[in-house]
């Protein structure tokens, strides 16, 4: 007899690797955007809606700062959900596209100021 989860299994990726490559991208995000302000790194999430709107970012209050933190928890919660590889290749994907436009987002309010 032939196990019906045999193929679920070995398609998932362990949870081990899912948490290497989540912190990995979170890192190599926050080095690129501005080495030596390590005190201000809690606002990085504003780098993403600085990409559509400098003025949001700089002005939006505190309903875009932790809005900005819920797009990375409401990620974060289907990432680490995923069952299948290839579900969690698209979510890392996305978190990279995040993580890209977050840092091109903060080298923007970095250097307009």
């Amino acid at each position: 007899m032939t196990d019906p989860d045999i193929g679920q299994r070995t398609s998932r990726v362990r949870l081990v690797y899912k948490i290497i490559a989540y912190v990995a991208a979170w890192v190599v995000a926050l080095l690129l955007t501005a080495p030596g302000m390590w005190p201000l790194a809690y606002m990085f999430p504003l780098g993403l809606i600085a990409v559509v709107s400098k003025h949001l970012a700089n002005d939006g209050g505190w309903g875009v700062f932790f809005g900005l933190y819920i797009v990375y928890i409401v990620h974060g919660y289907f990432y680490f959900r995923s069952k299948t590889t290839l579900r969690t290749i698209v979510l890392y994907g996305i978190l990279v596209a995040l993580l890209t436009a977050n840092v091109a987002g903060c080298h923007e309010m970095i250097h307009s100021h």
